[in-house]
């Protein structure tokens, strides 16, 4: 189970969280869900794997379209103003270039997000009647800023795309290895089974 610290006085939950954050160690993972601090369990080895690919994707995208924008893996990101209470560590975020400061361990600005999704984000956190991944979808297409969200199976090939259009989110389902999944305004381009290069599920069909 996921640790768990008694949270900060509601009034200033985000900044304890901000606070505690920072006196962590860099490897460990906090959220703050419901004005609960807990850490996430260290991921294995196919999750890490899909989360580089997809940063490694997106930067390239990013780069080539020339946006001031970077994508980088289990940055905290403050929900405040859409849900107060709540900072959620997606496995991976687009952020603005600006928000990068020394030492700054929470940003406010997200662009897209990624979860990749296994058995631990379909829990319960504590006092809750939604799963954990759920809760952290709704808290992202809450945000102003946020373009895209992608859900990526970690066991199976298995992506859904969550855009915004006119103001409501269209979610799309990828299964075949070979549909593409592309996101203009990230200049991500590329066929699904990229997202999985390397891990143990392309392996075992024979696919490296």
């Amino acid at each position: 189970m996921p640790a768990l610290r008694t949270p900060p006085p509601a009034h200033d939950a985000h900044l304890g969280f901000e606070a505690f954050v920072a006196s962590r160690p860099d490897e460990e993972k906090w959220e703050l869900i419901d004005g609960h601090v807990i850490m996430q369990a260290t991921p294995n080895i196919d999750h890490q794997i899909i989360a580089g690919n997809l940063e490694r994707l997106l930067n390239d995208g990013i780069e080539r379209i020339g946006a001031p924008r970077i994508a980088i893996q289990n940055a905290a990101l403050d929900l405040r103003p859409a849900i107060e209470g709540h900072a959620y560590v997606p496995d991976v975020l687009v952020l603005d270039v600006a928000d990068i400061a020394p030492g700054r361990n929470v940003v406010r600005t997200g662009y897209a997000v990624a979860e990749i999704v296994s058995r631990s984000d379909r829990r319960f956190p504590s006092g809750q009647t939604r799963q954990k991944i759920a809760i952290k979808i709704d808290g992202y297409e809450g945000l102003a800023t946020c373009e895209a969200i992608l859900m990526i199976e970690q066991a199976a090939f298995d992506v859904t795309v969550a855009t915004r259009r006119d103001g409501a989110w269209v979610r799309r389902r990828f299964t075949d290895r070979d549909a593409r999944i592309v996101l203009p305004t990230l200049g991500l381009d590329c066929p699904l089974e990229a997202l999985y290069a390397r891990t143990s599920l392309v392996r075992a069909q024979g696919r490296v």
